[in-house]
């Protein structure tokens, strides 16, 4: 098969011919439509910072959707071949893709596969509110407004919470303001921390940090209220250190979301349990 890979750390990524993978009796495959790039998790992975592939050459990716082309035994439960899917998976980039059965959703329609191809970021900022128990009339601080970031914003706003993010990019801040947002704060012009402190001197409910920078966590950990909740959306490379006192005086709770729930298998068999497209556009589940 085609794939994209990486030849090259930090360096380059070619089309180049890959082995075709090889389903067992718990995964699919399928024929990949789109694949979705994370540019911060994958940026790690090619330049080296993460080894979940190995040595070059290595298929980057982790989102993909396409049509079922084979099934495994264990699998025949979830669906068939000439379905429409998104997977969770090793190795997005590439023309068949092989996923876990536990890791496939089947979509609506064909219409689906291109927007379904980037569930995973959605999915992550989901699972983070559902763990955090964000309720209305909740405030809600989200750090940096990447694709994670803005999912959680938007998500967090559905449930009814007050929304407060923070970028340095104009570009983001705008869509933000127009989608996500109640309160955009441009931390390339002002103190966040002073400007949370002025509006909110008691702190905010539950904050989240998703770039996954190191030195942006003091000041959210900051901005958190006492007996409030601390959310590591983003993802770190590395150890990660930040001033104890802070999470430790407040009684901060801890969320480490990962991806998402897994549907009970009652509702993977449910062929009405299925991504469709909302309107006007985008993912959810049915």
């Amino acid at each position: 098969m085609k794939a994209l890979a990486v030849t090259e750390l930090g360096k380059r990524a070619e089309i180049m011919e890959m082995p075709d993978p090889v389903i067992d009796d718990d995964s699919i495959m399928i024929r990949t439509a789109y694949s979705g790039i994370s540019i911060g998790t994958e940026m790690w992975i090619a330049e080296g910072r993460r080894q979940d592939y190995g040595p070059p050459p290595f298929v980057n990716g982790y989102q993909a959707s396409g049509t079922v082309v084979e099934v495994g035994a264990n699998a025949a439960d979830t669906v068939k071949i000439g379905d429409f899917v998104t997977v969770f998976c090793n190795g997005a980039h590439a023309q068949y893709v092989k996923a876990s059965r536990h890791h496939v959703h089947a979509l609506a329609s064909e219409a689906s596969l291109r927007d379904c191809a980037m569930f995973v970021q959605p999915c992550v900022a989901a699972n983070a509110w559902n763990l955090a128990k964000v309720n209305t009339g909740d405030t809600v601080y989200v750090v940096g407004q990447g694709l994670i970031g803005q999912c959680a914003a938007m998500l967090a706003r559905l449930r009814g919470a007050y929304v407060v993010v923070s970028d340095i990019s104009a570009d983001r801040l705008a869509r933000s303001r127009a989608y996500c947002a109640d309160w955009a704060i441009d931390a390339s012009v002002q103190s966040v921390p002073s400007a949370i402190r002025a509006r909110f001197p008691e702190g905010i409910d539950i904050v989240a940090e998703s770039t996954g920078f190191e030195a942006l966590l003091d000041d959210a950990l900051d901005a958190s209220r006492r007996k409030g909740t601390f959310v590591f959306l983003g993802w770190y490379p590395d150890r990660v250190g930040f001033r104890y006192d802070v999470p430790h005086s407040k009684q901060l709770n801890a969320i480490f979301p990962l991806l998402h729930r897994r549907p009970p298998l009652a509702r993977r068999r449910d062929p009405a349990h299925r991504i469709r497209q909302s309107e006007p556009g985008g993912p959810d589940l049915a």
